[in-house]
């Protein structure tokens, strides 16, 4: 039986009709899965966090590498699924919201995520403490993670997601790979978190990225105006946070090395008296 026909008949047997609002885009390519818990390179003694756990066709293949699995599903009829499916595994469900649950202590992250948390979900795994995350994301966003500086996916996700993390992009997974098929092709990537980050203080980084790529198309110099009001309710001298080189290039232009510079001259201009 093909993992397409298992599907179909678990959701016949329980009455279940796939909902678009919740992201039930089931996985069911078999070589697709494979390969992403290859991917993960789990060991027997590592606990495993799947988030949006769905019907199990991913968690069958976890669990089948002997190491303890926590699945995140936020529907009660799909947790109850995978409870009955998998009845004496070395499996814990939660069923909740996963951009709002307490999140368990986890070593590794495998994951076929609902394409509408893809940015609260991954930001809230990367200020946890885990050794490797291998997720599928809707391709556009998938781009996003890993763009560089210059390119036009290049966006606040791309730099926060840098500051966390390496980001590296696995594979292109057609819309067919799921059941019912989404509208948008997919992507898998990993994610592994950095032992030694850019110094920065994070609150204030985050913030000043939300502030500032609203306008990156504009020169630095001119988003910083735009950035520093939304921040402070205040304009900044420009030249008091950055260099003339870098206030005349493109805020798309500029590494998240630079940014970083620019966000800590920013923060001791507001602290340190410096207006």
């Amino acid at each position: 039986m093909s993992l397409l026909e298992e599907t179909k008949l678990i959701l016949q047997r329980y009455g279940i009709k796939p909902r678009k609002r919740l992201g039930q885009h089931f996985l069911i390519s078999e070589p697709v899965i494979k390969r992403e818990v290859e991917h993960a390179e789990l060991s027997r003694d590592e606990t495993v966090l799947e988030i949006g756990a769905g019907l199990g066709n991913l968690t069958k293949y976890l669990l089948s590498k002997g190491c303890e699995v926590i699945a995140i599903e936020r529907d009660p009829l799909l947790a109850r699924v995978l409870r009955e499916r998998f009845p004496r595994a070395k499996l814990r469900v939660i069923c909740g919201d996963a951009t709002r649950v307490e999140l368990p202590r986890f070593d590794k992250v495998v994951a076929n995520l609902p394409f509408a948390i893809s940015s609260p979900i991954t930001f809230r795994l990367l200020k946890q403490r885990f050794k490797k995350a291998v997720l599928i994301y809707q391709k556009e966003f998938a781009q996003r993670l890993i763009a560089k500086p210059g390119t036009r996916a290049y966006s606040r996700v791309s730099v926060a997601c840098y500051y966390f993390a390496e980001a590296k992009l696995l594979e292109r997974i057609p819309r067919g790979a799921f059941y019912p098929p989404p509208e948008v092709d997919a992507a898998l990537v990993e994610l592994t978190p950095r032992r030694e980050r850019m110094h920065v203080d994070e609150d204030f980084f985050m913030r000043f990225l939300a502030a500032l790529f609203p306008y990156k198309r504009k020169t630095l110099r001119r988003a910083l105006a735009f950035a520093a009001k939304r921040l402070f309710g205040e304009e900044v001298e420009p030249a008091i946070v950055a260099k003339e080189e870098l206030l005349e290039r493109r805020v798309f232009q500029l590494s998240p090395e630079e940014l970083a510079q620019v966000s800590e001259a920013l923060r001791r201009w507001s602290t340190e008296g410096l207006k």
